[in-house]
């Protein structure tokens, strides 16, 4: 069942969107839009992009939401489903468009229309501080027979961990706090999972010892999805994207939400 959130904004956040990226005008944009509700559809299970934090939605994805309706001169109403619902929700004009942490290739597998990329991520290790140095820079030992390996079943990393035909012992968990739980009691070595995500919660257990490792496994673009037919709306989503990036809302954003932004090395989409 949907869920209907009222967005979280959180003080420095709130400043953000005071600035140029909150500017009502769809003249600017010179796209003709009616003036109504924005329904955005997103997850509340997908930190540090979309999550539920006291009945309300927090993360870079809800941010955007508000910059966007706001740029458009439209009520904002975020939309919460499982992910693998939004798609159909968005056929079935349910909502409007999809912010939830999407990839452009699960868009096109979906067929629906893509944005322009946000932000270049992909799949990445978390491993234990002791471990970084040799687990956390490549794939060079995550096949070693010794190594404990953790993914989240049916993830892309554990699509992608297929491929890499590992020798050692393979957990598969339902969601990603198991896996972070059994690193942390030391029952795997490396859980391997989205970059943002185990950022993620590298920061929320780093008195644990967390650290994510640095290299990219995989690269994935992340974008909004719109419905094919909705070219108005995309133009519009892609305009906005290309000021907040041209007046440096974008990179504010993603320092503002992303834990360890600034220590690693990929970067948002020039």
């Amino acid at each position: 069942m949907a869920r209907f959130f009222r967005l979280l904004l959180l003080p420095p956040l709130a400043a953000l969107l005071l600035t140029g990226c909150m500017t009502k005008s769809t003249d600017l944009f010179g796209v003709s839009l009616p003036a109504k509700t924005l329904k955005v559809g997103t997850v509340a299970d997908a930190p540090p992009l979309a999550y539920a934090k006291n009945d309300t939605i927090a993360g870079l994805e809800p941010l955007f939401a508000a910059g966007l309706a706001a740029a458009l001169d439209r009520r904002l109403e975020l939309v919460t489903l499982p992910k693998g619902k939004l798609f159909s929700a968005l056929r079935d004009k349910k909502i409007d468009i999809v912010m939830a942490g999407m990839t452009t290739a699960e868009a096109q597998r979906h067929r629906i229309a893509s944005t322009i990329p946000y932000l270049s991520s992909g799949q990445t290790t978390l491993v234990r501080l002791g471990d970084y140095d040799w687990l956390g820079n490549g794939i060079r030992y995550l096949t070693a027979p010794s190594i404990r390996l953790g993914v989240v079943e049916g993830s892309t990393a554990d699509v992608w961990l297929k491929g890499l035909r590992p020798k050692g012992p393979v957990s598969r968990f339902a969601a990603a706090p198991d896996g972070v739980q059994a690193l942390m009691k030391k029952s795997i070595d490396v859980f391997i999972f989205n970059q943002t995500a185990n950022y993620h919660y590298a920061s929320l257990y780093i008195d644990k010892g967390l650290t994510p490792g640095n290299i990219l496994l995989t690269r994935e673009e992340l974008a909004w999805g719109v419905r094919a037919d909705n070219d108005d709306l995309r133009e519009a989503a892609n305009k906005y994207l290309g000021a907040i990036e041209q007046n440096g809302d974008l990179l504010k954003m993603l320092k503002q939400t992303i834990p360890f932004y600034r220590d690693t090395a990929y970067s948002p989409v020039q």
